[in-house]
């Protein structure tokens, strides 16, 4: 039987499984959760872990499948390169999978190619830690080298935080490198892109806005970035240039670059497509460029024509509640009707508890709205905001 195995079912790889099944191909899907949607949807579905390539490796012979891929999720990146060089499939290459997902080689081979980044130490222990801020020499931020998500990455202005911040760290990283790195004060802008191969093709550049110090925690994110051209320009190039560097072939491309004094500075590369809808919903609304269907080609090492542009615009927010128990929410079935929302999700109820904003986790909610312009989406955003209310007691 031949078939497409999609490394991973949650609710993120959905849109690919069904946009597979609806061309008429039969498709095989792998999680460790039983109860991941995407397994019930998938002509087979198996129980695994996605990030060990051998019990994945072992489900694609099993149903001999002609084509693997993997879909913005991070746990899934190196067991598809994995299956895919095993039996002889597109795929992204198994040095680059290597590379992606361990940011202290990342850092490594941005500096033998030269590209801006920025100061760092790989640090197996504490004291290492410690020695590495000291050379530092002023804020840091320390995170560990197999993260994503943000998960244990930390802002460390004075020594006095670095036990706790190496603690988050190295509870995330477990046997890999903790990474001390000098912080690069700025905006941060991310780029969408597709290797077709080697060729680099460009999708869409996005502007951030992160909580202040110490968690770094994405806000709100503009679709497209409203910078001037020339730094248009000069960030797409940074980007291609990264992606080289790491040998990225045969994927889709998440990039973040911190937008600098001095000019663009890499932060990091993910081959594979954002989370959060960014790539399956967000990215297709800018620009007219059908994600989900380019991943299921790259799978079948099938290359599209350039993608087509359009003028559009987004704003992905996640709105800021006070910390507290939730008792009531209002507002919600107005937004979800409104044509400019592009998405609209709850993460807590009435009743569950609010913590303050230190990870992903404690966020409330998040809407995704749309426009013919940015500010248009912007616009529809306000809008949300003034009809959204949640509110929070003390505990």
């Amino acid at each position: 039987m031949a078939g497409l195995l999609s490394i991973g079912a949650g609710p993120f790889q959905v849109p690919l499984i069904r946009a597979a099944k609806a061309r008429g191909l039969t498709v095989i899907a792998c999680d460790g959760d039983a109860a991941a949607p995407g397994l019930v949807l998938a002509d087979h579905g198996a129980v695994a872990d996605i990030r060990d390539p051998q019990a994945c490796l072992a489900i694609a012979r099993q149903y001999s499948v002609d084509a693997v891929t993997c879909l913005a999720t991070e746990a899934g990146v190196v067991s598809a390169a994995f299956v895919a060089e095993a039996m002889g499939l597109p795929g992204l290459p198994m040095s680059a999978a290597r590379l992606v997902t361990d940011k202290l080689a990342m850092r490594q081979a941005f500096d033998a190619a030269g590209l801006a980044s920025t100061r760092f130490f790989g640090c197996a222990s504490l004291d290492e830690a410690k020695t590495a801020f000291a050379q530092i020499s002023g804020p840091a931020v320390v995170k560990p080298a197999n993260g994503a998500g943000s998960r244990g990455v930390s802002y460390v202005a004075d020594k006095t935080t670095l036990i706790d911040a190496y603690s988050r760290a190295r509870d995330v990283a477990g046997k890999t490198a903790v990474l001390v790195e000098q912080y690069m004060p700025g905006r941060e802008v991310a780029v969408e892109g597709v290797m077709w191969g080697d060729r680099f093709e460009l999708l869409c550049i996005s502007d951030k806005i992160r909580t202040d110090p110490p968690y770094l925690l994405d806000l709100q994110i503009w679709y497209p970035s409203p910078r001037p051209t020339a730094e248009h320009a000069a960030i797409a190039s940074l980007a291609e240039g990264a992606a080289r560097a790491l040998g990225v072939r045969n994927a889709p491309l998440h990039i973040e670059i911190m937008m600098t004094e001095t000019g663009p500075r890499l932060v990091e590369v993910a081959a594979r497509g954002a989370g959060f809808h960014v790539f399956s919903e967000i990215v297709p609304c800018v620009t007219g460029f059908d994600t989900i269907a380019a991943q299921i080609d790259l799978a079948y090492g099938a290359a599209p024509e350039s993608a087509p542009r359009k003028a559009g615009g987004a704003v992905l927010d996640f709105p800021q509640v006070p910390p507290g128990r939730i008792t009531a929410i209002s507002g919600v079935e107005a937004i979800r009707a409104n044509p400019g929302i592009l998405f609209f999700e709850l993460f807590k109820q009435v009743g569950d508890v609010v913590e303050p904003l230190r990870s992903g986790a404690d966020r409330v909610c998040a809407i995704a709205t749309r426009g013919g312009s940015l500010d248009e989406a912007r616009d529809v955003l306000a809008w949300a905001n003034g009809v959204l209310s949640i509110e929070t007691q003390g505990i």
